[in-house]
């Protein structure tokens, strides 16, 4: 008979199974990767690195887990314990960061000389307002009188809200209705978002190891602590 419930023994190796396979479909995506951006000539190596440390990570982490369990080994266990409470540490400071860095990205966004900067580069801001359907950074009054066809808006059925009039004796007549600005910034905090959702998802898994961990550690104790009072009743 073993010393852990064989059913919390069982979701345990799962859990370890299924991020072994994630973490083998992550390094294999990146080989491809790496294969592909050394014919282009892209590699990004400082962000490819960070990849690579989190996937193999995962990998190692997931078998030691997986090890710990079938073998019912106290001290794996315990260095798992120890890697799931650092992983949560990690991705709640990375949690912070991102909070921080999206306060700080909407400052910036709002900032004066972003809107400077942005009529510096007139071409590049036409370009924006094609792609991402929109008019000036700010809004229509960036470009003041001259208002460049790039913000000309032709609604379809079902997207009146995307136009709006122009100011009274301009041309275009008919303009995007959103600035530069809201729609790059939705599309930002909508990464944020996601972003944080990923840490948050991860810093509950990582609790949820810890804690069977845990249990697992406790269960073998108590096996081996009553094992030990059995032989010495025996004995005596």
């Amino acid at each position: 008979m073993g010393k852990i419930n064989g059913c919390l023994k069982a979701v345990f190796i799962s859990f370890n199974a299924l991020f072994t396979v994630i973490g083998s479909l992550l390094i294999y995506g990146l080989i491809k990767t790496i294969g592909v951006e050394l014919q282009v000539g892209t590699v990004d190596a400082p962000s490819m690195v960070w990849v690579w440390v989190f996937a193999i990570g995962m990998l190692v982490i997931s078998l030691l887990g997986s090890h710990a369990a079938r073998t019912e080994n106290k001290a794996c266990l315990k260095v798992f314990a120890g890697f799931m409470g650092i992983a949560m540490i990690l991705m709640l400071i990375c949690g912070i960061a991102a909070a921080v860095f999206k306060s700080k990205t909407k400052e910036t966004f709002d900032s004066a000389e972003v809107t400077q900067e942005f009529m510096k580069h007139q071409a590049e801001l036409k370009s924006l307002q094609e792609h991402l359907h929109c008019c000036g950074w700010t809004g229509v009054e960036d470009w003041g009188s001259e208002i460049p066809s790039s913000c000309s808006c032709y609604a379809s059925y079902g997207q009146e809200d995307e136009c709006k009039s122009a100011p009274s004796g301009l041309r275009p007549s008919t303009i995007y209705s959103k600035s530069c600005r809201d729609v790059v910034w939705y599309y930002v905090e909508l990464l944020l978002k996601i972003t944080l959702g990923i840490l948050f998802g991860l810093f509950f898994i990582a609790l949820i190891g810890l804690i069977i961990a845990v249990n697992m550690i406790n269960q073998i104790s108590c096996h081996d602590n009553f094992g030990g009072t059995a032989m010495a009743m025996g004995a005596y």
